[in-house]
């Protein structure tokens, strides 16, 4: 089984509370609490898996707690806090408070605080972080709801991880902090939600051909112009820029969906908050992600992204 196999079988052993929005669906689930709606989610982060087992510690406590509150941007909200569990090798037990600095900063940045957590013993350094946010039931950004004809765009360069990525697997020096110490874009997050014409949205931390995939509404699919994708590391002729934001991850960024009729509005709204933007394509009536490169040909993306398959693969070995 990979991680999208285990959700169908969740789906068919378990009943959906009737208090959820959707259910294993979303970037949170989504529960309705009359005018309020809460959001909560889980995020587990693993040495060798996530991050490199060498990264200073307060550089993985950030990562760590900014990959779970990216998953409050994607759905609009404010978040009200995180709770940590950590799992903690005998040789990562002197380095917990460095951990928990970047724990600190990444809350701090996100606007939001640490509620608690839990600690326990373990063969290897895995952290599991539970963001918890509030939005207002009519604002709350979901997957699935673009419309043919749409916009995408992204919020910010792709292609960060895979840079550092690629350096390390040269055996070349990793900047650590350039690979993980990526905020959540709770900012651009709020705004989305805030703006008329934004149908649908979702984080990019396993690459922008799976947000895609991940994100499509049934029967519909995209169109994404290669040459639009924001890449500022890879060079531009060593490979199509949609692998250098896809493989074998992503950056902790938006994707979302909008009405073309508000293209000037959102970029109006963005550069006041001066948040960075990038359309890079657009929904067709059709499934499958396609690719348009160099003289208008359209190909099929050549890789998936970030999917866990529990077979203990590891990027960081």
């Amino acid at each position: 089984m990979d991680e999208r196999e285990v959700v169908t079988y969740l789906r068919n052993r378990f009943t959906k509370p009737p208090y959820l929005k959707n259910w294993l669906d979303d970037d949170c689930e989504i529960i309705e609490l009359g005018d309020k709606t809460l959001l909560v989610s889980i995020d587990t982060s693993s040495e060798g898996a996530d991050f490199p087992t060498e990264a200073p510690p307060a550089e993985i406590g950030y990562f760590s707690t900014a990959l779970s509150l990216s998953d409050i941007a994607a759905c609009g909200g404010d978040p009200l806090g995180v709770l940590v569990s950590c799992s903690i090798p005998p040789y990562f037990a002197d380095k917990i408070p460095a951990l928990y600095e970047g724990i600190g900063d990444a809350v701090v940045d996100a606007g939001t605080f640490l509620l608690g957590g839990d600690t326990n013993s373990a063969g290897e350094l895995s952290l599991s972080v539970v963001s918890i946010g509030l939005a207002k039931p009519e604002s709350v950004l979901r997957r699935h709801q673009a419309q043919e004809g749409d916009l995408i765009a992204v919020t910010g360069i792709l292609d960060r991880f895979n840079y550092c990525y690629d350096q390390y697997t040269q055996g070349k020096f990793l900047e650590f902090p350039r690979i993980l110490r990526q905020p959540a874009p709770i900012r651009a997050g709020k705004l989305l939600s805030q703006l008329q014409g934004v149908t649908s949205c979702i984080d990019l931390p396993d690459g922008l051909i799976k947000a895609l995939d991940d994100i499509a509404p049934p029967g519909l699919g995209f169109i994404i112009r290669d040459s639009d994708i924001p890449v500022g590391n890879f060079p531009r002729t060593q490979q199509p820029n949609y692998i250098s934001a896809s493989k074998p991850a992503g950056d902790i960024e938006l994707l979302f969906t909008a009405s073309s009729d508000q293209r000037n509005n959102i970029e109006r709204s963005f550069n006041t908050n001066n948040l960075p933007l990038y359309w890079i394509g657009y929904v067709t009536n059709g499934p499958g992600i396609q690719i348009e490169v160099e003289d208008d040909k359209l190909i099929t993306p050549s890789v998936q992204g970030f999917i866990h398959k529990l077979d203990g693969y590891k990027l960081f070995e």
